[in-house]
């Protein structure tokens, strides 16, 4: 039984469960981020820890968006298109030819919000999500729909599924449940359940 077919094993309730997977996760130099020198790190990393799925970094940080400087801004996010992951993509189609057929291939995914935080600095946009919270939301779709259309060309890749990486619900971050509601949780949830109903593993 490959590594593959260990942990989907432990997924099926039907089966016995002998033992638990197990990963170890962390991010490599910078020289280590795109092409082969991405997939040849990941690999090594898998074979040394003897882990039981590869995970891939996630390493495609939003730009930095001076322009977005008050909440009414955010109705000008940019739409990040297929060029702004085309190396992360190929990461990722790198990893899934060189390991998919021994074991199930994931890849970290930061959230809408945490992509905000790259792009806006997270002291700002905390601040224009209690300013204006319907304001930010309004580019909280468009980073989202940007995500989602990486995460398809991703499953379309071969992927099997993604390490859902998330933040905003944290005490004393956003101060209520109201500002959670409108402009983390919708964005979230969109992400989630695409991958879960797409993906045959997800954390």
């Amino acid at each position: 039984m490959n590594k593959r077919d260990l942990v989907m094993r432990v997924l099926d309730a039907n089966q016995p469960h002998e033992i638990i997977p197990a990963a170890f996760f962390l991010h490599f130099d910078p020289q280590f981020h795109r092409g082969q020198a991405a997939v040849d790190k990941h690999m090594e990393f898998f074979r040394y820890t003897g882990m039981d799925f590869v995970k891939i970094q996630y390493e495609n940080a939003y730009p930095t968006l001076d322009s977005i400087r008050q909440p009414q801004d955010w109705a000008k996010m940019p739409f990040l298109g297929a060029d702004f992951y085309e190396g992360m993509l190929n990461v990722v189609k790198g990893l899934v030819a060189a390991a998919k057929s021994e074991a199930l291939v994931v890849l970290t995914l930061y959230s809408p919000f945490m992509n905000a935080n790259h792009a806006i600095g997270e002291e700002r946009v905390v601040d224009h999500i209690r300013k204006d919270p319907q304001a930010v939301a309004k580019g909280m779709q468009v980073i989202t729909d940007s995500l989602l259309a990486f995460v398809n060309d991703c499953i379309a890749a071969g992927l099997d599924g993604f390490y859902m990486s998330t933040q905003g619900g944290e005490a004393g971050r956003l101060g209520t449940g109201e500002l959670f509601d409108t402009c983390v949780r919708p964005f979230d949830l969109q992400v989630m359940e695409t991958i879960q109903s797409k993906c045959a593993f997800n954390i």
